[in-house]
């Protein structure tokens, strides 16, 4: 995530973590000493979002750096120790009863089980599969627990739990804890599962790794041969380190090799990238499809609408909302109809939130029928302020039947007449009177005579009682003659 003033949010907030965990601060206790949140401290170090212009001289005070420092997301200076201790997180006894609420049932340290609890012989004759799913489930829940208490515990308790989970559960759930475990520990538990690290979680965990680590993951990627997962790491890598980078990929990808002369370096001075629209255009036909969005982050000011293109033909369709997030700048409307006919049918609400504002009603609809049908409300809610009548018909039509409600109550304001005739004939039967309870508000008699043709016999009388007053008495003689 990259704002518009040119700094990168990712490397900021790994930088704060950085500092905060040097500087010897839980998330809860440099919170205190700002006046602030833990949530919003933990907001700035996943890089969802930066600390407010009045906050940024507090904190680099409170961190022992300067505010230049921490915008540049430059991790390689090394603070000077803070000049007083930090102030400890406070325990409140509300704190503390959360924490006692949320903490894992059993984990390790903990007294062996009663005889009265020990497994079944059947149980203990389930299949290993459903052991590894009960696993998993546990290993879930531990994490869960760890992150709600994460941000009042300890470095050191911190970094055990790390070391722990690592140990025993799938290593993607690190990412979901690399803003609070120490640099090193992480750089230990990645140096030993390195080889079982998808590309895609690499990339993720590098900006809270040490330069030393990425060297030593780059080195060995270019040793083996493995160009994406050098691409991967390209951007979290700076100055000569970076040119050293780029210099192995040269060396790797031929068309790239071919481009470069000796006499055109890919980092001037060690620094400054010096790419063609052809060098981009080979990075991207050469990188992993879940890497694309990460490769146009850092290509962002280089884009036209044909790289544009590639980027969308390379990548992978459940990945399409974060590439339309980085290049939504440079989006014409033609790109944008791409980017929906490129996208995986579960995550089009994702991809509607970040185009809603350039989408026409023609691309609405495009979006519609390019949307899971269990989808469909959470797409309704990310269109509601763009739809027309023609969209909501289409969206009532593509909803699964059990999706209506949460469906009505999105378009509920822009219901009318013929809509809730729609409705009622998208419905089942024998669930009328719920609708009747959504819309009552805005049905016409047309509408509630229509519903009560419809509704099944055996609900009937109770739609009728729940539209009490409104039947007229000709609607009275009606139902009282079908329940006949």
């Amino acid at each position: 995530m990259e704002n518009n003033m040119g700094f990168d949010m990712e490397k900021c907030g790994a930088l704060i973590s950085r500092l905060r965990k040097q500087a010897g601060y839980t998330q809860a206790g440099l919170a205190q000493r700002l006046g602030i949140s833990y949530q919003a401290v933990s907001s700035w170090e996943r890089g969802a979002s930066m600390p407010d212009i009045g906050k940024l001289r507090d904190l680099a005070n409170a961190l022992n750096t300067t505010v230049d420092h921490i915008l540049s997301g430059d991790a390689s200076y090394a603070p000077q120790p803070l000049s007083e201790p930090p102030v400890p997180a406070i325990r409140t006894p509300e704190h503390k009863e959360e924490a006692a609420a949320e903490a894992p049932a059993a984990g390790p340290g903990q007294p062996p089980i009663d005889e009265a609890e020990q497994p079944t012989k059947d149980e203990a004759e389930q299949p290993h599969e459903e052991e590894q799913e009960q696993e998993s489930k546990k290993s879930g829940r531990d994490l869960a627990s760890l992150l709600k208490l994460a941000p009042f515990m300890d470095q050191e308790t911190l970094d055990k739990a790390a070391r722990e989970l690592a140990s025993t559960s799938d290593l993607r759930s690190l990412v979901a804890l690399a803003p609070f475990v120490s640099s090193k520990v992480l750089g230990e538990i990645v140096r030993v599962n390195e080889g079982a690290l998808p590309t895609h979680t690499l990339a993720a965990l590098a900006p809270f790794l040490d330069g030393d680590v990425l060297e030593e993951i780059a080195a060995k990627s270019e040793d083996e041969g493995d160009e994406r997962r050098m691409i991967a790491l390209a951007p979290f890598m700076a100055g000569k380190s970076a040119g050293r980078l780029f210099d192995r990929l040269k060396e790797k990808l031929s068309d790239i090799r071919r481009m470069f002369g000796e006499e055109k370096p890919a980092y001037e001075s060690g620094e400054t990238q010096s790419f063609t629209d052809k060098d981009v255009e080979t990075l991207i036909q050469n990188a992993d499809d879940e890497d694309i969005p990460r490769l146009a982050k850092m290509f962002a000011d280089r884009l036209d609408d044909r790289l544009c293109g590639e980027l969308i033909d390379a990548c992978d369709d459940e990945e399409i909302p974060r590439l339309a997030h980085e290049i939504k700048h440079r989006l014409s409307r033609r790109l944008v109809t791409k980017l929906i006919d490129s996208c995986d049918e579960d995550v089009v609400p994702g991809l509607a939130d970040e185009i809603r504002d350039m989408v026409d009603s023609e691309q609405i609809d495009r979006l519609i029928d390019a949307c899971d049908e269990d989808q469909i409300p959470k797409l309704a809610y990310s269109l509601k302020d763009r739809l027309d009548g023609e969209n909501v018909a289409r969206l009532i039509h593509a909803c699964d039947e059990d999706e209506l409600a949460e469906l009505t109550k999105v378009i509920y304001p822009l219901l009318d007449g013929e809509m809730i005739d729609r409705l009622i004939d998208a419905w089942e039967d024998d669930e009328l009177m719920e609708l009747w309870t959504l819309v009552s508000g805005k049905a016409s008699d047309a509408n509630l005579r229509h519903m009560l043709d419809a509704c099944d016999c055996d609900c009937l009388a109770e739609l009728a009682q729940g539209m009490g007053e409104r039947l007229s008495p000709q609607d009275i003689k009606n139902v009282f003659e079908r329940l006949r």
